[in-house]
């Protein structure tokens, strides 16, 4: 089974639209949190990933969400998320959102590339190592 992550999302007046339902970029912002959250539960970030492996970060390149329940303002969400999928140098991140009584809102993936950055500034993507897949194992 997958190392998951679960962290709670208190959603605010300023995450709804006109109807007080959740404006849905709002989610897109939430899956990139609950990534950092698990790049985290595992002792890593961003800027460790930096250090570490050399890398400029996992820059996200698709991302997508299938919305089944409405959620509003004072509504709490638990977020869980592991990785689903590993590719060459790509990985692809699901994420579940349930509502209270663990009614699913929301469900969502992000794929995200293991990104190197060349001295002209363009991104380009490297094999991902085996040391970083064994801490999602």
């Amino acid at each position: 089974m997958p190392h998951r992550n679960q962290i709670d999302i208190q959603a605010n007046w300023g995450d709804c639209d006109a109807a007080g339902i959740i404006f849905y970029p709002n989610y897109f912002r939430w899956f990139d949190e609950c990534t950092q959250a698990l790049l985290r539960s595992v002792g890593l970030s961003q800027r460790s990933l930096r250090d570490e492996f050399g890398i400029v970060g996992t820059a996200a390149v698709d991302a997508s969400a299938r919305f089944t329940a409405p959620v509003s303002y004072g509504d709490v969400l638990r977020a869980s998320s592991h990785v689903e999928r590993w590719g060459t140098s790509s990985f692809t991140v699901y994420h579940r959102f349930e509502r209270s009584a663990e009614v699913l809102a929301v469900e969502g993936r992000e794929v995200r590339i293991w990104a190197k950055l060349e001295p002209d500034g363009r991104l380009r993507t490297e094999p991902i190592p085996e040391a970083f897949r064994r801490l999602f194992a």
